[in-house]
């Protein structure tokens, strides 16, 4: 893996490129993100970011590439000093450069995986 930029300028593109084993590499690119947080109890958190990643064969093969369009929105809640509760939604959009249905999908999302965690501190 390679993170192209590190620099956190907000007009910085953050790129990421994984070349897999054999004739293909995916390039994910953080299109946008945020984040919210409860100053007064610092015990909550809640952030997004929206990924594009486009997947492509590296060899002669003339197969378009595949791009894909996803959201991630993350919310975590301290319990106590080991345990975190969070959940996580990842939301797919269509995109007009692979999916006929873009314009009928109006810019929503298409599906939804929800997930809820459970994070424990682990003693060294």
């Amino acid at each position: 893996m390679h993170i192209a930029n590190e620099d956190q300028s907000p007009d910085i593109i953050h790129i990421l490129v994984t070349r897999f084993k054999g004739p293909a590499a995916q390039k994910v690119f953080v299109v946008a993100h945020g984040e919210e947080y409860d100053p007064d109890s610092k015990d909550k958190w809640a952030g997004h970011e929206v990924l594009r990643s486009i997947f492509a064969l590296t060899n002669q093969n003339t197969a378009p590439p595949v791009t894909t369009d996803t959201e991630s929105l993350w919310y975590f809640e301290r319990i106590d000093d080991s345990n975190i509760r969070a959940r996580l939604r990842i939301a797919s959009y269509l995109n007009a450069q692979s999916d006929t249905l873009y314009f009928e999908a109006k810019n929503r999302a298409v599906s939804f995986a929800d997930y809820d965690l459970a994070l424990k501190k682990v003693s060294a």
